[in-house]
């Protein structure tokens, strides 16, 4: 019987995935990030002392008993700021060049696409004890899928998961097996994804376009009528989206107030309200659950470096990366963080992913500029349809 800890957290499959590396995460978004007391978190992290570790991340990646655990243990203070995409913190490094952030965590396909910009520095694995407990296939991956570039390191993995469907139980009795039930007019106004590059994916996917959806990254007058037919399919369906969800806090609230029956979310959203109770569960589509991975990446203008790789080596412990995918519900890069998970934990992966359904991943590929600038045109004319 194949080990729990490959099950779960992917070793033997990863690395036959490594050469799929073709697919966009992220959606362009802009605004400041404001802090107490008036000032934008960016003001708040250039004012931090020394000994203060200036974190900008997704929202989740910092739980409260893991902040307060690390400033315990290693006497740093912790500054955390959230972003909603990977384009909102490309458009916040090169606005700021780089500076008053101490540690991003960018999805490692958007790594290259920062680099056109010279925005993070090279990260050295050597200052990192905990490095040999991440998993060796993992490592891998985050290089071939945009961490490494001209041979220096820039990012290091972190977690991953997938982006499928949340769907209500008591509301939906069917299971839903397509990307394409999202858009079922029964479900109007009752339905909701995020007005970004994903859903543009998913639903070419479901479409059956582009030999599944890899054509539109040959060149961009390939991708046209493709994301063009996709575009006028989502413009159609438009009047069924209740509204488009931005942070894991707002498609949270979506689901358990019962504003929306069914959603394109990440897995970990389903899971999270799974184990709360609500009669949420998360499924993988039959086109492929698309598939990220998230790591570590140092801002060239980064001061505090010792609190950097003090936080990534306070994460890359087992105990420590365990006690993050109870609290976020995503599954980390740390191969015997397995062994400290919940029952239920493991209950609600083999529930939603079956072997064929790891199989069937879809990952996300490298992302440059000239990409993101095609694709944020497309959410333009979706979102001003």
């Amino acid at each position: 019987m194949e080990d729990d800890r490959l099950s779960i957290y992917g070793s033997p499959f990863l690395a036959a995935k490594l050469s799929r590396r073709t697919v966009i995460k992220a959606g362009v978004a802009a605004g400041a990030v404001v802090a107490a007391g008036g000032l934008t978190w960016v003001e708040r992290a250039l004012a931090a002392p020394k000994g203060t570790l200036n974190l900008f991340t997704w929202e989740g990646y910092a739980p409260a008993p893991l902040v307060k655990k690390f400033e315990a243990e290693t006497g740093y203070k912790v500054n955390v700021g959230f972003y909603p995409s990977n384009g909102e913190l490309i458009s916040k490094l090169k606005a700021t060049k780089a500076t008053g952030f101490d540690l991003v965590q960018p999805s490692v396909t958007l790594i290259p696409a920062a680099m056109d910009s010279d925005l993070y520095q090279p990260i050295d694995p050597k200052r990192i004890s905990n490095f040999k407990n991440v998993i060796p296939s993992m490592v891998e991956a985050s290089a071939q899928l945009g961490g490494m570039i001209k041979g220096k390191r820039y990012g290091l993995p972190f977690d991953w998961g997938t982006e499928g469907i949340s769907y209500n139980t008591k509301k939906i009795a069917t299971r839903p097996t397509s990307f394409g039930d999202v858009h079922k007019d029964e479900y109007a106004g009752r339905t909701t994804y995020r007005a970004t590059f994903h859903v543009f994916v998913a639903t070419g996917l479901s479409m059956g376009l582009g030999n599944r959806m890899r054509d539109i990254y040959i060149t961009e007058e390939k991708a046209k009528p493709i994301l063009d037919k996709v575009l006028a399919f989502l413009i159609s369906k438009k009047k069924n989206v209740k509204t488009y969800w931005k942070t894991a806090q707002e498609i949270e609230t979506l689901l358990t107030t019962e504003e929306v029956w069914i959603a394109e979310t990440w897995d970990g959203t389903g899971w999270k309200l799974d184990r709360a109770g609500q009669p949420i569960k998360f499924v993988a589509p039959k086109e492929g659950a698309l598939t990220w991975m998230d790591g570590f990446a140092l801002p060239k203008g980064a001061k505090n470096l010792d609190a950097a790789y003090a936080w990534i080596n306070f994460m890359y412990d087992p105990k420590n990366a365990a006690m993050f995918t109870k609290e976020s519900a995503y599954f980390t890069a740390v191969e015997k963080a397995a062994d400290n998970l919940e029952a239920g934990i493991k209950k609600q992966y083999s529930e939603s992913f079956s072997p064929a359904d790891i199989k069937n991943l879809w990952w996300y590929g490298i992302e440059h500029s000239w990409w993101l600038d095609m694709f944020a045109k497309y959410v333009d004319k979706l979102k001003a349809a």
